[in-house]
């Protein structure tokens, strides 16, 4: 934030001011500590991109346009940032417009808006045909008033305003605290408003107070969502543009607030740093001081480890056991994780607040499947993936299944991990399943072995694909041998029965021989055998879709890298 203040003022205690606000604020310290670490990576790099989207309007050469494309780039690595970032830049530019009376500056615009999207090829591209549904598309109203901001004061707009309201009211802040927090809140709505006053009608710096502004009014406005008094606006909005679908955590457009108490913010610093040049420096360094110290008293639970909300742990002991057993079974399988849910309490968290996202997908070194239900009032899933809703819909009828092993083969699992946390005793029904055998117990894990199990790939002699509770022949069942060349290319060397089984998740772009795939038991792919010779199966997506678009993407860094490194090389031998 200081970067983008040094275009600003020469005033190194504003540039200060703004760094500080815009790192230790009631928001940033929210979303450490729920670990929304792409957000707070974007949020780091915005005021950046802004400065160079600045830098661009003023200059309009091609090296400020390069250097903005890429920056964006990385505030592109959290999709809700890079949507408040676009609004950011559309005022700016607005404004810029405006006064300039001229369209001339949308050519380097345009060229801009290009090179960006070219450098993001590698996940423009294959987001936009997915055959796979976005879950925003999944989201609606009711998402708005699950994840509406909690409002801890006397009004929506002063909570929002204050940089608080996270939707979910677990958390401990700062101002939980200081009974007094309304003041120091006020001090720091007072150096934004009087760097508007100071600074709107500057010929160099008037568009930007004024376009800070308005994005500070936009940003609480949208911050608000259907708790604002102008909901209706918010409203159609969300159910107009489906980007806006992505925010239904609209406490996001804070970050909008933060940016702008930041930079008004420095300039009325910078305006009374003026106003005291002629005071002694004992006073003037004393309320220099106690401005800078402001920020670190509004959220000074930055500093004794969130409140301790926040401990550093590590997983249980038995955890690195069963990954360790796990690793020893050399055959290729998926491991299922119970209990089914995407969140829930882990009793070995330190943390006051033990709710966190299950970790097991990201711990052990297997595949494994796990719950994307979001399970929050009127909202159970958002996720509608062909393992997601198999694995349910089995488990809305376990109490009368006695072969869950055979039910789960065509996911190709191998092994069920049940967790001893949460509703655990719920899933139980594992111990009564004649094809499941615990093999593995300990202080917080059942591990179950699935005995029906076939491999990633196997084949079948009938195209009935409705598994039921009946016994299985076996004989009906073959286990292939096959070579994976890489995560998207199997070739298989045992000749098949009449049907072969690839166990992930069904897609047209999976295909054996060229051919697209049969759907098999509404979950996975198949494949009629008709006596090939070779046998391989290919995801072609990636080689027609995602690996063109990563080395496109490359490509274009390579170039925008180039030509900045030797612009600076000639500039340096001038």
């Amino acid at each position: 934030m200081n970067k983008l203040m040094e275009t600003f003022t020469d005033s190194k205690i504003a540039q200060l001011y703004a760094g500080l606000l815009y790192m230790i604020n009631p928001y940033t310290y929210i979303r450490i500590v729920v670990g929304h670490w792409l957000i707070l990576f974007a949020y780091a790099i915005l005021p950046l991109a802004i400065k160079y989207f600045i830098e661009l309007l003023n200059k309009k050469k091609l090296k400020s346009i390069i250097k903005f494309s890429l920056i964006t780039t990385l505030v592109a690595f959290n999709a809700h940032t890079l949507f408040i970032a676009f609004l950011i830049f559309l005022i700016v530019l607005a404004f810029y417009i405006y006064k300039n009376k001229s369209l001339e500056i949308l050519k380097p615009i345009i060229l801009s808006s290009i090179i960006f999207l070219i450098l993001n090829t590698y996940w423009l591209i294959p987001t936009i045909t997915a055959e796979k549904q976005s879950i925003v598309v999944n989201i609606s109203k009711a998402d708005l008033y699950v994840f509406a901001p909690h409002i801890e004061s006397f009004s929506a707009l002063f909570t929002l305003a204050s940089m608080h309201g996270f939707w979910r009211p677990a958390y401990i802040y700062a101002k939980d605290f200081l009974p007094f927090w309304p003041i120091l809140f006020i001090f720091i709505l007072f150096l934004a408003v009087h760097g508007f006053t100071s600074y709107c009608n500057n010929k160099k710096l008037g568009i930007y107070v004024k376009a800070f502004t308005l994005i500070w009014f936009i940003g609480l406005i949208l911050a608000s969502g259907i708790l604002s008094p102008f909901s209706e606006i918010f409203e159609f909005l969300f159910n107009h543009i489906l980007l806006f679908k992505g925010m239904r955590d609209t406490h996001k457009f804070v970050t909008m607030l933060c940016l702008s108490y930041s930079f008004l913010g420095a300039l009325g610093l910078a305006e009374i740093e003026k106003s005291l040049k002629n005071k002694k420096p004992i006073i003037k360094n004393a309320l220099i001081l106690a401005i800078l110290l402001i920020p670190l008293i509004y959220s000074f639970t930055f500093f004794n480890g969130f409140a301790h909300q926040i401990k550093p742990t590590d997983f249980p002991k038995d955890w690195y056991e069963v990954n360790e057993f796990l690793n020893k079974d050399k055959d290729d399988f998926r491991v299922l994780f119970f209990p089914w849910h995407l969140y829930m309490d882990f009793h070995w968290v330190p943390n006051k607040d033990k709710r966190i996202a299950n970790p097991a997908p990201y711990f052990f070194d297997k595949e494994v499947i796990s719950a994307k239900n979001i399970e929050v009032p009127g909202i159970y899933r958002q996720v509608y993936t062909p393992y997601q809703v198999y694995i349910d819909n089995l488990l809305s009828k376990k109490d009368k299944i006695k072969n869950f092993g055979h039910l789960v083969t065509p996911l190709g699992i191998k092994y069920i991990l049940l967790t001893k946390e949460a509703d655990y005793k719920n899933y139980f029904f594992l111990f009564n399943q004649s094809d499941l055998k615990l093999i593995m117990e300990t202080k917080n894990f059942y591990v179950f072995k699935n005995e029906a199990f076939k491999g990633l790939i196997y084949s079948v002699n009938s195209s009935n694909w409705n598994l039921t509770n009946e016994k299985i022949d076996e004989r009906d069942y073959k286990k292939l041998n096959y070579t994976k060349v890489s995560p998207v290319e199997y070739i298989i060397k045992d000749k098949p029965l009449r049907y072969i089984i690839f166990t992930e998740e069904y897609s047209k772009d999976w295909k054996f021989n060229g051919k697209e795939p049969l759907k098999a038991y509404g979950v996975v792919n198949a494949y009629k055998y008709d006596d090939e010779k070779e046998m391989k199966i290919v995801y072609e997506r990636f080689y027609k879709i995602c690996l063109p678009s990563y080395i496109i993407s490359l490509l274009a860094f390579i170039l925008c890298m180039g030509y900045l490194v030797k612009d600076k090389v000639l500039n340096h031998g001038r």
